[in-house]
């Protein structure tokens, strides 16, 4: 049975509703933060996992790493808004392993840092690429052979800021918003060949990412705006991957998972 296969008979227990054995997981942006944090449990899960990043952020390094904990990882440089380097990504993951069951799409940026009338057309483009175009291109060339497998899992890496107005990262949370209807049309489009497609959506997580807001002049206000009155975690978001990736999610498809500790639904 794999991660993507419904459980048939007994209820099945914790530890086989979460397992990821015998699969083979990809991971972008996957170099630091929420990316590594993904990579470390979909492999502790039992996948053997591909994490990849920019070459200068030194996959290889993190994928050596996760190895020293007994982890199955192995590190690939890529620049995800490269069709070239993408497609020798992917086409490297299956030749070495013969499949892709779970494809987690973290890779990302924020540019923009003041309203729309200080952001530039540069940033939207580049974060588009990223966001957005670079997803698309990753869903074609995995989501295929996911269906001829019979299943798999799709998951995107939206934000809290897609859900909301933005003041500052305005650009940001459009490109979000639209990887997230990406994850919707996707879930449509492959749903009848078992492939589930998600995106997760977290508010302010304790990454280097979230550094400006997390150690900035705005944390205690945020803070205030945040129910659980407290910043996210990696391992929450990873967890949440998890989930989606299991047999645990096996009925869950088209949503935009929101990770941030009730801030969306504050006051």
């Amino acid at each position: 049975m794999t991660a993507s296969t419904p459980p048939t008979g007994a209820a099945p227990s914790a530890a086989e509703l979460f397992s990821l054995q015998g699969t083979v997981a990809l991971v972008t942006g996957a170099t630091s933060g929420i990316g590594l944090a993904t990579a470390r449990l979909l492999a502790s899960a039992g996948a053997r996992t591909v994490l990849s990043g920019l070459g200068d952020e030194d996959p290889a390094g993190a994928a050596a790493g996760l190895r020293a904990e007994g982890l199955p990882v192995e590190g690939r440089a890529c620049d995800v808004t490269s069709e070239e380097e993408l497609t020798a990504l992917v086409g490297t993951a299956l030749d070495a392993h013969g499949r892709i069951d779970t494809v987690f799409c973290n890779a990302g940026l924020a540019l923009d840092t003041g309203p729309h009338l200080t952001s530039t057309d540069e940033q939207l483009d580049r974060m588009f690429d990223v966001h957005v175009r670079s997803v698309l291109r990753l869903a074609n060339l995995t989501i295929p052979h996911m269906a001829e497998r019979g299943g798999g899992a799709f998951i995107v890496m939206s934000s809290l800021s897609g859900l909301r107005g933005n003041s500052q990262i305005g650009l940001y949370g459009l490109t979000k918003a639209a990887n997230a209807q990406l994850a919707r049309n996707l879930a449509v489009q492959w749903g009848a060949s078992g492939v589930r497609v998600n995106a997760i959506s977290p508010g302010v997580i304790e990454t280097g990412f979230a550094r400006p807001i997390t150690e900035g002049p705005g944390r205690d206000e945020r803070l205030r705006k945040t129910p659980l009155r407290r910043f996210g975690e990696a391992a929450h978001v990873a967890g949440t991957v998890l989930y989606l990736a299991s047999q645990a999610g096996g009925f869950t498809t088209g949503q935009n998972l929101v990770v941030d500790g009730g801030t969306l639904v504050s006051d």
